[in-house]
């Protein structure tokens, strides 16, 4: 595996096709993609994963920024997660 520095990722769009194409060596890309159901079509000696033809909503990118939420926001979202917790 690569060092952290020598990690990257690279994305290119296509606006014609409305496809992404995307080389990585980050491990937490690597699982968001697969998540999405994308697969890499090719994986290199050096750890590195190809994926093509990846559709638009495949790919998304979020700002980062912490969501804000009320006390009675907070608590119905504790009690959906204790719920779903013991759902299990």
């Amino acid at each position: 595996m690569a060092l952290a520095e020598e990690r990257e990722t690279l994305i290119r769009s296509d606006d014609d096709c409305k496809t992404w194409t995307v080389y990585t060596m980050q491990p937490t890309i690597i699982t968001k993609l697969r998540k999405v159901g994308a697969e890499p079509y090719k994986v290199g000696a050096e750890g590195g994963h190809y994926y093509k033809d990846l559709k638009f909503n495949q790919v998304s990118f979020r700002s980062g920024k912490e969501r804000e939420m009320t006390e009675e926001q907070r608590q119905a979202a504790s009690e959906r997660a204790k719920k779903n917790l013991h759902r299990k």
